[in-house]
């Protein structure tokens, strides 16, 4: 095969005119497209490595014949050659370079290939900013790697393509991602420092079938191989229910078997199906279970993590990207972000755990009243906040520095704002009530994930067990089946028995997010007496200040400077009208240690801890009402589009959050707040009004006086035993995080489906 992006002339064109060659596609995974910006560093961060000089430490191309060099935008995309210090590549960069600015790239070369055996690094360019003196790349950050790529939707998810090579044995699978876009094409990146020599690779179909036409030749004159589906053929053509989801694929593995249990595929009727095993859906099928209902929970993803991801060994890449789905298309002029998981537990796995309660001054604005009444009072001892706060784990304590920057918040500025410690889910049992050591007698969870909550029901017999909960994964729900005002089955596509399945149910609830709950009940046509099915999906907007602020370390706050402390605060007007004032305030201090789990103290040390003084991060968050122009359609293959328009709710409010913002960084001394104007810079700030499925609501929206989709209790106006349970039923968006509220409305909805239920009896 002929590499038609070998003639540098060519290449260089493609950057001069602002196009990039295909040696230097974007990867698949989004946090990688980000990540060489994300880890250039500071020349403060950069220690002892010399001015003018791009630096790369690698531990994968140096040695073993490997060449690397650099180009960039000045050089006309030359090579510059570079030395080996152990393990870190170094490249003199002229200085005018540095004081202009530049984009660069690295190249890899090896002393086995010719001269038209050489990879772009990819991604896209780096850019180095004008006035900086140095830059330095990582592993992390640099991949020079093999991108083969089998375009076409023939073979699309749920049917699964893989590769192998020679190079690794003819029986074992290397997985790639599936990309809707474009036509449609699996792509496998294989990374050159281990494949170094030719080798020979072939499709397979199903971790089956070979492709029958052959294998074909993989050589290092050329980086990008792609192929059609319709140019190859496999010994078999096996049926796969064919969906519109990009990167999700079915692969069931033992653990998964082993740990959760089936309820089988007989016709029989449960008294609750819960669609969907999230924040909202996961809660509601444990907490029936164990009030001795019969549930039947479907969920259209496997078992990927069985506890919060924190939980587990950390990485550089984020999971979070990695793992989303690409579940909906924006319509002209919208710019929604992506973010549905499908797996054991949802987003519930990967959220970011903060559980504020809404106030009093948000439920006022659209809430029904007695959702209002029983999450912040309740009708017994506890209120809905308190039972959802107590099963989510709430944190008790970040410790002295965190007591005394509260503390200083109240002294200084306490006369006009509340100041708390950000409430977070993060079991800590040895903590007590009053924030001393108590008696070890529990190991903590860390943080709250329903896959977690899920898997300790179905690993033990009895009640609270799996007596009364049943799991089926990878179930993909494609229609609800009504008859007159009743719903009466889940019909699914079991994607990994690729069998069309139908369950029933006395009660069935919706549980599957803000976009694929509306797209469930237009697929399934239901009734919608008030025109609202998909209507409204709506974000709360949010402002982040982009300076970084030191805090002091000299004078009477010098312990505020500490490299070492970390608080997170909560901060709320406490004065007038708080709808006047409609935004939470999150203040970070010393961000990285936000989630800090590393079992290597090496690794802690390098990558975690620093001298530098403490930074300051802000953030307000503010309520919004729904938008109705912001809409959920469908395609005729039944993926989602949405069309969401900015949020300007905080657009009113710019020159009063940068006035707190100096009120909030003065009280802590930050250096340069004293010279901050009282006024909004735009440059200053970052805003999140466009919105992501991680908060966005509405679409399914609540209401008391039948204006709605779903009533108080969350049951659909036209329908008897058809309910709804995850954020699309919020009726307006708070300014708080939505995690806590979906558990506490969760709580509610399992007691009256219990009730219900007794009822019929």
């Amino acid at each position: 095969m002929v590499n038609p992006y070998t003639d540098e002339s060519e290449i260089r064109r493609s950057y001069h005119s602002g196009l990039q060659p295909r040696h230097t596609a974007q990867f698949d995974y989004l946090e990688q497209v980000q990540a060489y910006q994300a880890r250039l560093k500071t020349d403060a961060d950069l220690g002892e490595l010399p001015e003018h000089v791009v630096a790369f430490k690698t531990t994968r191309y140096v040695g073993r014949g490997f060449r690397v060099t650099c180009r960039t935008s000045k050089n006309d995309w030359q090579d510059i050659e570079g030395e080996v210090l152990e393990d870190e590549w170094r490249f003199s960069i002229p200085p005018e370079h540095f004081a202009s600015g530049f984009a660069m790239k690295l190249v890899l070369h090896h002393d086995a290939w010719s001269e038209k055996g050489f990879f772009w690094m990819r991604g896209n360019d780096v850019q180095v900013p004008a006035g900086s003196t140095k830059c330095l790349l990582d592993d992390g950050a640099v991949r020079f790697t093999y991108n083969i790529r089998l375009t076409g939707t023939k073979y699309r998810p749920s049917h699964l393509i893989t590769l192998r090579t020679d190079m690794d044995g003819w029986g074992r699978d290397l997985f790639g991602r599936y990309d809707r876009h474009n036509g449609g094409r699996w792509t496998f990146e294989l990374d050159c420092h281990l494949y170094i020599e030719n080798f020979l690779a072939r499709f397979v179909l199903d971790q089956a079938h070979l492709n029958s036409d052959g294998a074909f030749e993989i050589t290092s004159e050329q980086a990008d191989y792609e192929r059609s589906d319709d140019a190859i053929s496999f010994d078999v053509e096996p049926d796969a229910f064919q969906h519109h989801y990009g990167n999700f694929t079915t692969i069931v593995h033992r653990l998964e078997q082993e740990t959760v249990y089936p309820c089988g595929r007989h016709d029989h009727e449960y008294d609750v199906i819960v669609i969907g095993s999230g924040m909202g859906g996961g809660t509601l099928a444990d907490a029936l279970s164990d009030a001795e209902v019969k549930v039947l929970l479907l969920e259209a993803g496997g078992l990927r993590f069985p506890v919060h991801f924190n939980e587990l060994p950390r990485h550089e890449v984020s999971w979070v990207s990695r793992d989303q789905l690409d579940h909906f298309d924006n319509e002209e002029h919208s710019s929604l972000n992506p973010g549905v998981h499908f797996n054991l537990g949802g987003r519930s796995v990967y959220w970011s755990g903060l559980i504020p309660r809404m106030q009093q001054w948000e439920f006022d604005q659209d809430w029904p009243h007695a959702v209002r009444n029983d999450l912040l009072t309740g009708s017994g001892d506890a209120s809905g906040y308190d039972e959802a706060e107590k099963l989510m784990r709430k944190q008790k304590s970040l410790g002295p520095y965190q007591s005394d920057v509260i503390e200083h918040f109240q002294r200084t500025i306490g006369d006009d704002f509340d100041a708390i410690l950000l409430p977070r889910s993060m079991h800590q049992p040895d903590i007590d009530e009053d924030n001393r050591p108590a008696n070890v007698i529990e190991r903590s969870t860390g943080g709250f994930s329903t896959a977690d909550l899920l898997l300790d029901s179905l690993g033990f017999s009895g009640t609270p067990g799996r007596d009364y909960l049943g799991v089926n994964l990878h179930h993909l729900a494609t229609r609800i089946e009504t008859e007159g005002n009743r719903a009466t089955a889940v019909v699914c596509q079991d994607l990994a028995g690729r069998e069309p399945r139908r369950y029933r149910a006395k009660y069935i609830v919706l549980a599957c997010g803000s976009v694929e709950s509306p797209r469930l009940a237009l697929c399934s046509q239901l009734v919608d007496p008030n025109n609202k099915i998909g209507r409204g999906l709506t974000d709360h907007p949010a402002y982040f200040y982009n300076r970084l602020l030191e805090l002091p370390t000299e004078g009477p706050l010098a312990w505020l400077g500490d490299s070492k402390g970390h608080s997170k605060v909560l901060l709320r007007h406490k004065n007038g009208d708080p709808a006047e004032h409609p935004y939470n305030i999150e203040l970070l201090i010393n961000a990285r240690y936000w989630d800090t789990r590393h079992a290597d103290d090496d690794l802690w040390r390098e990558r975690i801890l620093s001298d530098d003084p403490a930074r300051v991060e802000i953030k307000f968050i503010f309520n919004s009402r729904l938008n109705d122009c912001n809409r959920i359609r469908l395609k005729e293959d039944g993926r989602p589009t949405v069309r969401v328009a900015r949020n300007e709710t905080g657009v009113p409010f710019k020159k009063e959050i940068a006035r707190v913002r100096n009120i909030i960084l003065r009280a802590l001394e930050a250096k340069g707040s004293d010279s901050l104007e009282d006024c909004y810079l735009e440059g200053e700030w970052r805003e999140g009004v466009h919105g992501s499925v991680h908060h966005a609501g509405g679409s399914l929206r609540m209401s008391d006086n039948g204006s709605g989709v779903v009533d108080h209790d969350l049951k659909f106006e036209a329908y008897d035993n058809l309910y709804c349970c995850d954020v699309s039923v919020f009726p307006s968006i708070p300014a708080a995080n939505p995690s806590l509220t979906l558990v506490a409305l969760a709580l509610r909805l399992a007691k009256t489906l219990k009730a219900r239920l007794a009822g019929a009896s």
